[in-house]
Formats: C-alpha cells, sequence, structure tokens
C-alpha cells in the first residue's frame, strides 16, 4: 500500500524498536569510529544508533534471523548503516536529520552532503567494510548545519515522535535532566517545567502536592484521597505520593503530559500525567560510575552496570546512595538538623528476548530514603496579646539555626517493587504487550516544630512532635493490544489495580518552657494523649477498558488529516473505615462506588511536513472517598474535568527552531476543596463544590540551535483561573476560594553551549533559570508568595579519554543568586495556640562538583 511519509513512520513506529540516543544536533553527518562484531542484525542497528546519536527505525520482522556483518572503522551514520545491510537485501532511507528508516529493497547510493566529496568510502565496498577517515571526508568539508533533534515519546502508548503527538507534551531527556541536576522527582519542584508544579505540604518530605494547569491537592498523602496528576514509572501507575524523595535510576527521560488524559491514563490524572521512562539493558558490557561532593556535607555515588548478553539475556546492575547535612541547625547535640536526608536504593532488570519478535523484561527495586521535615518559620502573629515567649520573636527571612533544640529524627521512606513487561510481535501489524507490577511502601513522620505551635504559657508543653506512618501496598495488570490496518491505527486495553493501605497519625509534646519563658526543659518520655489520635485503613480495586483509534483517510488532504477517537470504561470501588480516634476505637467506615465513561477526541492536520496543528477535547475524574482528618470521616464525591485543547507544533528554519504552542479551556465539576477547622488545622473538612470552577490558559515551548553546538530553550505558561465562593462548613460563611500552586505566570530558560577549546575534551556550558509570579499554598490561603527567578548552572569539561573510557567533571550551583521564597504557609489559630502564620522558605544556594567516568 502507497502511505505517504508521514502515515509509513508512524505505521513502522507502531512495531518497531528504536535505538535512540543524544547527541549533538549534527549526529546524521559527523564521522564516528565504529567497532562492531558480526551478530544479530537488530542487535547491530541498536547498537549503531546509539553510538551515533541517531535513530534507526525497523520493522522486527524484516530483520528476523539477519545476521549482519563486522563493522571497524569510521564513518558517517548513513554510510554505516548501508554497510550493515549490505549482505541481507535491506535499503535504509532518511527521513529527517538524524533517523533513518530500514526498507525492504535494493540499496542506493547515499546522498552526499554539501561540501563533500562522494568518494569511494561513501558507498559500500564488497570487499571491505574499514575504510579510512580521509577517504570520508574532503578537505573542503563545510561545517555541519545545526539542527534540533527529533524525541520519541509513548504517550498514546506506542513510540512517536514527540512532533507528531497530538498533546501538549514536556520532555525532559537524560541530558537535560543531568544538567539541570534532577535526580528525583522531587528536584522538578525547581520549575523545569513551568506548569508542572509541587509543594512540600508543611514542608514535610513525605507529603507532596503535585499539580499541572492549577489543579492539584492539598492532601493527596491521605490514603482515603487520590492524587489529581498520575504518576508512572515504566508504564506502572504510583497509588500514593509518598516515597518520591527518592533518587532515580538511570532514566532515558521524563515525559509531563499536560491536561486531562482520561481516556489512555484512566483516573487520577484530571491534571495530567508524569511517565517516567527507565533505560534498557543494552546487552552488551557497560558502567557509569558518578559521585559528587557539594555543600552542606553532601556526598552522593551511583553506579549503572550493563553485562553482556548471554542466552538471549540481558542484565543491568543499579545502586545509588546519598546523603546531606540540613540547612537549619539543631542547637540540640545529638540530633538530626531540618532538611538532612541520607538515601539508597538499588535496582536489576534483565530482559530476555527469546526470539526477535518476544522480548520480557523484569525490573527489581529497592529503596530507603531517611529525610528529617522542614523547619517552621514564625512570620506573622494576628493579634496584639503576646503568644511568644521571650527567649524567640518572629523569624525574619530564612533561618540558619532552630529558635530552640528539640528531639528530631528523620521520617524514612522505604519502597520496593517488583514488574515483569512483556511484548509479543504478533504479526508485521499487531503487538500484544502486558504491564504487570506489584509494589510496597511504608513512610514515617517525625515533624519538630520547634514551638511553632502552641502559645507560651509559664512551665507550658512545648515542641511538638507530629509522628504519622503510612503503609501501603498494590498490584496492577495492564494489557494493550496495538495494532495498525489499512490507514488505521488504535490501541485497545484492560487495566486492575487493587490496592491495601493503613495509616495513623499522633502528636507528642517533647519539651516545656520554664517559668520566665527564658528556657525550656526536655520531657523524657514526651507527653502526649492516648495513642493514636486517629488510624484509618483502605481499600481500593478499580477496573478500567480503553481504546483509542487513529484513522488518516485514504485519498483526503494528501492523507494530511488524522482523526483520533478514544474511550474509557472505569468501574472503582473504594472502602475504608477510620479505625481509631483520639485513642478510642471508631466504628466509622465508608464505601464508594463509580462506573463511568470518558470519551477524547482529536483531529490533526498536517500542513506542511513540518508545521502540523490539532484541536483536542476530553474528560477525566478523580475518585471520591473519606477524609481521615474530619473526627466524622466526613465522605465526599468524585471530581470530573471537560478539557479543550488547541495546538500547533512547528520546526521552521531546516530544524533549527522548533515553536509549540497550545491553548487550553477547562471546566472542572465538583471540584474537592479543603477547609481547616480555625480552632485546629490538623481537623479538616472536604466538601464538593457546588457550580463549576473555569481554568484556561496558554503554554509555549521554544528551542532554538543558531549555531553549532549552543541550543537555547524557553518555556512559559500562562494561567486564568476562576472557583465560585464556598460555604466555609466550619462557620457557615460564604468564602473566596483560590487555586493553589498554580502562577498566572511561570517560565524556564536554559542555554546550552558545547564547544572544543582543547585538544583532550570538550566543554560544555548550562544556565537555566525559572520563574514564577507567586501562587497561593491552599485553597483558603489570602496572600500569595512573592514573584521570584531562580537561576542554576553547570560547566562540564567532558569527552575525557581513559583507558577504555571516558571522564566528565562538573562545577554545578543551584539557586545561585541565593534567593529566598516561600513555598508554603499555613494560619495557626485558635484557643491556645500562637495565633499566627508559619512559613517554610526554599533552599538557600547549593554547589558541588560532579565526575562521571564511563566505560
Amino acid at each position: 500500500m502507497d502511505f505517504s511519509r508521514r502515515a509509513r513512520l508512524l505505521a513502522v513506529n507502531a512495531i518497531s524498536v528504536f535505538a535512540v540516543a543524544t547527541a549533538t544536533p549534527a549526529a546524521a553527518q559527523m564521522i564516528y569510529t565504529i567497532d562492531l562484531p558480526s551478530q544479530k542484525l537488530d542487535v547491530s542497528l541498536r547498537a549503531l544508533g546509539s553510538t551515533m546519536g541517531v535513530t534507526i527505525a525497523f520493522d522486527p520482522a524484516t530483520v528476523r534471523g539477519l545476521v549482519a556483518p563486522s563493522l571497524h572503522g569510521s564513518y558517517q551514520p548513513e554510510q554505516a548503516i548501508r554497510l550493515l545491510l549490505r549482505e541481507s537485501g535491506l535499503g535504509v532511507r532518511p527521513i529527517s536529520r538524524g533517523s533513518f528508516l530500514v526498507t525492504a529493497g535494493a540499496q542506493t547510493p547515499p546522498r552526499p552532503r554539501a561540501g563533500v566529496q562522494q568518494t569511494s568510502a561513501m558507498v559500500a565496498d564488497p570487499a571491505s567494510t574499514r575504510q579510512p577517515l580521509s577517504e570520508a571526508v574532503s578537505s573542503a568539508d563545510s561545517p555541519p548545519a545545526p539542527m534540533i533533534e527529533d524525541i520519541v515519546v509513548t504517550a498514546q502508548k506506542r513510540e512517536e515522535s514527540l512532533q507528531e503527538t497530538p498533546i501538549a507534551i514536556a520532555v525532559l531527556t537524560q541530558d537535560a535532566l543531568e544538567r539541570r541536576g534532577i535526580r528525583g522527582v522531587t528536584d522538578l519542584m525547581g520549575g523545569a517545567v513551568p506548569s508542572l508544579r509541587m509543594m512540600p505540604i508543611s514542608g514535610r518530605p513525605s507529603a507532596y502536592a503535585i499539580g499541572i494547569r492549577g489543579i492539584a491537592s492539598l492532601d493527596s498523602g491521605a490514603i482515603s484521597r487520590d492524587a489529581t496528576v498520575g504518576l508512572y514509572v515504566d508504564g506502572v501507575y504510583l497509588g500514593r505520593t509518598q516515597g518520591l524523595g527518592s533518587e532515580l535510576f538511570e532514566v532515558e527521560r521524563i515525559e509531563v503530559l499536560r491536561g486531562p488524559q482520561g481516556t489512555l491514563f484512566g483516573r487520577n490524572a484530571v491534571g495530567g500525567a508524569v511517565s517516567i521512562v527507565s533505560k534498557k539493558p543494552t546487552g552488551e558490557f557497560g558502567a557509569t560510575v558518578n559521585a559528587g561532593l557539594s555543600n552542606f556535607d553532601g556526598r552522593n555515588v551511583g553506579a549503572h552496570l550493563n553485562l553482556p548478553e548471554f542466552a538471549n539475556i540481558s542484565i543491568k546492575l543499579e545502586g545509588m546512595w546519598s546523603e546531606r547535612g540540613g540547612w537549619v541547625d539543631n542547637p540540640l547535640g545529638g540530633q538530626w538538623d531540618w532538611y538532612a536526608s541520607n538515601r539508597h536504593g538499588v535496582r536489576a532488570t534483565a530482559l530476555w528476548e527469546p526470539t526477535s519478535d518476544v522480548s520480557v523484561q523484569y525490573s527489581y527495586d529497592k529503596a530507603r530514603d531517611k529525610t528529617t521535615s522542614g523547619y517552621s518559620h514564625i512570620t506573622t502573629l494576628f493579634g496584639a496579646t503576646p503568644t511568644l515567649p521571650p527567649m524567640f520573636g518572629l523569624d525574619v527571612g530564612r533561618q540558619r539555626q532552630a529558635r530552640m533544640g528539640v528531639p528530631l529524627q528523620p521520617g524514612v521512606g522505604r519502597t520496593e517493587g517488583h514488574s515483569l513487561h512483556a511484548t509479543w510481535e504478533i504479526s508485521d501489524a499487531l503487538t500484544l504487550r502486558s504491564i504487570s507490577a506489584y509494589r510496597k511502601l511504608t513512610q514515617s513522620q517525625f515533624d519538630n516544630d520547634a514551638g511553632a505551635t502552641l502559645a507560651f504559657r509559664p512551665n507550658g508543653r512545648t515542641g511538638r512532635y507530629s509522628l504519622a506512618y503510612v503503609g501501603q501496598d498494590q498490584f496492577s495488570q495492564e494489557l494493550q493490544l496495538l495494532g495498525t490496518y489499512d490507514h488505521l491505527k488504535y490501541v485497545l486495553g484492560a487495566f486492575y489495580f487493587d490496592e491495601d493501605a493503613n495509616d495513623s497519625a499522633h502528636v507528642l509534646y517533647t519539651a516545656a518552657y520554664n517559668a520566665a519563658g527564658t528556657g525550656i526543659i526536655l520531657t523524657n518520655p514526651p507527653t502526649g494523649g492516648p495513642f493514636p489520635d486517629r488510624a484509618s485503613v483502605n481499600h481500593v480495586k478499580s477496573k478500567a477498558l480503553f481504546g483509542q483509534a487513529t484513522w488518516t483517510p485514504a485519498g483526503l488532504f494528501d492523507e494530511r488529516l488524522h482523526l483520533t477517537g478514544g474511550l474509557r470504561w472505569t468501574h472503582d470501588q473504594k472502602r475504608g473505615a477510620l479505625t481509631a480516634l483520639a485513642g478510642n476505637p471508631s466504628p466509622l467506615a465508608y464505601t464508594f462506588a463509580s462506573k463511568r465513561l470518558d470519551p477524547a477526541a482529536t483531529i490533526a492536520f498536517d500542513w506542511t511536513p513540518d508545521i502540523n496543528s490539532y484541536v483536542r477535547w476530553g474528560t477525566a475524574y478523580r475518585s471520591g472517598g473519606a477524609n481521615s482528618r474530619s473526627p466524622t470521616f466526613g465522605k465526599f464525591g468524585a471530581e470530573e474535568v471537560e478539557s479543550w485543547e488547541i495546538g500547533v507544533k512547528s520546526d521552521l528554519f531546516d530544524r533549527r527552531a522548533r515553536f509549540n504552542v497550545a491553548a487550553f479551556h477547562t471546566r472542572y465539576r465538583d471540584m474537592q476543596l479543603v477547609f481547616s477547622n480555625p480552632s485546629g488545622g490538623s481537623v479538616t473538612e472536604v466538601i464538593n463544590t457546588d457550580r463549576p470552577a473555569t481554568i484556561r490558559g496558554i503554554e509555549a515551548d521554544l528551542t532554538v540551535v543558531p549555531v553549532t553546538g549552543l541550543t537555547l530553550n524557553a518555556s512559559y505558561t500562562y494561567i486564568d483561573w476562576s472557583v465560585p465562593p464556598q460555604i466555609n462548613p466550619y462557620n457557615g460563611q460564604v468564602e473566596r476560594v483560590v487555586v493553589m500552586i498554580t502562577p498566572d505566570h511561570a517560565a524556564s530558560l536554559s542555554a546550552d553551549y558545547r564547544f572544543d577549546p582543547f585538544s583532550f575534551g570538550a566543554l560544555s556550558l548550562h544556565a537555566d533559570a525559572s520563574y514564577s509570579s507567586g501562587s497561593y499554598a491552599h485553597p483558603s490561603d489570602r496572600e500569595k508568595s512573592s514573584p521570584y527567578w531562580l537561576v542554576n548552572g553547570r560547566i562540564t569539561l567532558g569527552e575525557l579519554r581513559l583507558a577504555g573510557g571516558e571522564a566528565a567533571i562538573s562545577l554545578w550551583g543551584k539557586n545561585l543568586t541565593n534567593k529566598t521564597y516561600r513555598i508554603f504557609d499555613y494560619p495557626i489559630t485558635g484557643l491556645g495556640t500562637i495565633n499566627g502564620e508559619i512559613t517554610y522558605y526554599n533552599e538557600p544556594r547549593t554547589y558541588g562538583v560532579d565526575l562521571k567516568v564511563k566505560f
């Protein structure tokens, strides 16, 4: 069948294996030294793509059973591919700069680039596969033209070009993560993706609020509530936000899908989804070791080891360890400081490929994160009556030492998981996938407020110690059937999720003031009421069927029109109980059940091979539940979003510039809102809004490569929202409600320049800055945080040749201007409290040195 170039590429992508690597923009025209043994053709093609930093797309059925000759010498990518294929009867065709498609049919000579003399080295010589570099490029060779590389994403459950996927997506590649110093999910809080916002609730590393496009949840750490953003690691859904403090292993890319993803990603993706894609085993020996030192006594080391393939099995082993001291000192000797951490983790992955069309990958990971809580700065008092002791007053700005020394220990998060990915290429046009996973986590919490809650009374209690525990385990199973038929490509799937969780919370007091309020006396053991203050259990079962199809009508608009429709059926069942309240057994329980359909539709059109636009509509929902912070275990209903999005994606000026822009309008029904009891901030009620909220905005991403080695990036997000006033269940008053952690304006800028000033290595310079116009910390907040710019930088001397490998050394700094801004605040009101506001600030300036060695 005669497909257009785009339709052919998309069809092959659905059933092909990609060898993708990040390299300089001119990778397709550079000369590389290659040393490959004779082996299976698909293995050689993957290895060649990884070495040269190009994308090689091929149909596994076409190369099945073929063996590639050995290849030794210096070549351009297209030339090297042709030499690997010279005995196969297959051909190769460039489909874009840096991307090649293996085709059935005879070889044709490669296209010479401007300024290059076409010599015998540029056409396969049947007698030899080794050609001298001097014969490949003439002395008149012109510099390679800069261009932007292709990025492959899996936002629609199949590998596709970022530019050809009609969804607003931000992608952070492995190199981008390294340059920005992003080693964990929580590092995304720095604003690398402007529309993705993160915030530690009450400064706790175990409880993060995550939002995209203005849709976030204040208390998603509660086991009977769910997040608004779906988190996925290698296709496995993470049911809880606890455990996110652990550092990531070797990541290929992070995809941030902006806007509701109710059809393909399902429940609790009303704001969007974050998909983390790990690097697979290569089947070839290779090792990477990272080590670093930083201020605040920071140290880290990590290793990634790929073992040679044996019996069609490829194994990868990874480990990491890091620790850092706190940046708010605890005056009490022998105790942890605030914001200190100690983390370690391991992962093992085995990829079995018994045939060219079957692969099975098993992964096991285990990690531990010991991190102390954030420090409660007392920044405002609401009344005229003094509530603080003479020994301390208000905190002005970010503090370096606590106002009192108190017992403090880290919260400990432990995560462990097994996953099994199986893929069967049933035919050239049909692929079956299975993703099975079991995960469990435990998370403890030990927060000491150092006198920031209770008002001073002679000999009165202080040093509030907030203790909490969460335990959770989950099993998930997803099946996907991906196919192509004529001008149709589709995915059908089924999903099952089973979760059990339990939690508890208790408050103790670790000290008492003296009569004059000029000092404290530690109380051992700490004082408090009957254990626990509250405890609950929760169980979830969710089942779903989903499907999506894209039709490119034959003979209509030269096959430039693409129509996509999708539908997801979800059946959620939840039940839970408040098992203890104020130290006594509780009879309170709840159930929740929902069956619903979430449709989606997209119309996309290719105006030129490099410019396309789309209109997208879809719905998504977040399940209901119950609030364990409510003394009545208050139940709340599900919420739903309906979103329209229009976008344009473009590669301009011979791919020297890429500009993507999207505008969206979201209607937010039955929004789940949290109201705090003014008599006690840890007691809350959750209600559903009685009228819809609206959120609308614009997102724009620009990448420019004006000259070879220089890459400039800019991203901007504008969001406008409107939430109808709601009745506060505690006072019966109609109150204004705000959207949390969502600045009106947010931006991210970066510049990267790589050049070769030395004969022994390459120098890379990186600078990035993120901007926020300020946002609210919680739905009842009355004042935005101040606007801020956050500036980071990195200098790397890389490509330093070692025996059998290469090394790179980097100097880096974050928050170079030492900017102070508020990340969370909360009023502490009620009888016997300080009647004021506590604030948590961002990290101060950090800096360090990293060493990376690859073999």
